[in-house]
């Protein structure tokens, strides 16, 4: 039997928890972050859990292997103390199979919440430069195998062919806001070659570090969540991704939220200010294609992306400046 609507799925999937775990789920709630994946918190007779499912389309069967070994990292962080979601395992595998073959998941609910993207404290982000340098060193201390890369940088003429397609699209509907952020693009392109990524660390890294897969209390990080993208490529993702999604606001990086950061972070590994304005320009050359005329996903995250992608481009050339003062 297929399952064609989300009630179908959902009672397939908690008929499938009920009988493979033995306990009665009383109530539920759907959550409608993310994208194409279902979500629910689920309040049973053994406390409060959460349940994701995986869409077909988005995780066809091929990706199931690389999924599993990401969630199989997020219990060894667990277990090490990193505060992350307790997953629950059937037949020795965190992704579970219901009797109409829908993939899910199913883990602990964490306490604390999200917050606005930029709104970050300055005790917030030192917990979570912390937690943040030693998810790395758990994951990366004892690695004697260096695996292929699950995504490297798109090369020069690559990236200057995605952006004549974008200005073409941008000229067309006379995007005049677009067509002047692509130009700071255009030049930042034309100016600059792979080599400024060639120090870049290789190693296991979460790669979605925004304010929405991240808890808060009033002062700390209470949950690092959705390890889904985990895999092995460059940690630096790691440092810049949340250091632009909690710092940038309204046009402006909070530096001294920053600076918190990076002391947490340090605890754990050394972190000069070449690599950290390098893992900045990482992400603007990994997220240049988003900045567009016509958007893929009409998403919030897709367009706090953008802009926090605008704000590298227009202080590219200032960015050792910028940061000068961490160090």
């Amino acid at each position: 039997m297929t399952c064609f609507t989300t009630e179908d799925i959902r009672g397939d999937i908690f008929e499938a928890i009920t009988t493979i775990f033995g306990f009665n789920i009383l109530d539920f709630s759907p959550i409608e972050l993310g994208y194409m994946n279902l979500k629910w918190k689920i309040k049973t007779d053994i406390g409060d859990l959460f349940v994701k499912q995986y869409n077909k389309t988005r995780y066809p069967e091929q990706m199931l292997h690389g999924l599993e070994t990401s969630l199989i990292l997020q219990s060894k962080l667990h277990k090490k103390g990193t505060p992350c979601p307790k997953l629950y395992s059937h037949k020795e595998k965190y992704v579970i199979h219901s009797l109409n073959g829908e993939r899910f998941v199913l883990m602990e609910l964490c306490e604390g919440k999200n917050i606005q993207a930029g709104t970050a404290n300055e005790e917030q982000m030192y917990s979570l430069g912390k937690k943040i340098g030693e998810m790395h060193k758990i994951l990366n201390s004892n690695n004697t195998v260096q695996l292929s890369l699950h995504w490297d940088v798109r090369s020069k003429e690559n990236m200057l062919k995605n952006w004549h397609k974008r200005w073409d699209e941008a000229a067309r509907l006379e995007c005049t806001n677009i067509l002047s952020n692509l130009e700071i693009q255009r030049k930042i392109l034309e100016g600059n070659d792979l080599d400024i990524f060639s120090d870049c660390e290789k190693g296991w890294g979460h790669w979605d570090l925004f304010v929405d897969n991240i808890l808060f209390n009033t002062n700390s990080v209470t949950a690092i969540l959705d390890f889904d993208r985990m895999n092995f490529i460059y940690p630096e993702f790691d440092i810049s991704r949340p250091i632009l999604s909690c710092c940038v606001d309204n046009g402006q990086i909070h530096i001294d939220k920053v600076y918190t950061f990076v002391q947490g972070y340090r605890e754990y590994h050394k972190l000069t200010l070449q690599k950290l304005v390098r893992s900045i320009k990482l992400t603007w050359w990994k997220e240049a294609e988003w900045v567009r005329a016509i958007k893929v996903q009409n998403s919030s995250p897709l367009k706090r992306f953008n802009e926090e992608n605008i704000w590298i481009g227009e202080n590219w050339d200032d960015l050792e400046s910028i940061f000068s003062k961490l160090i």
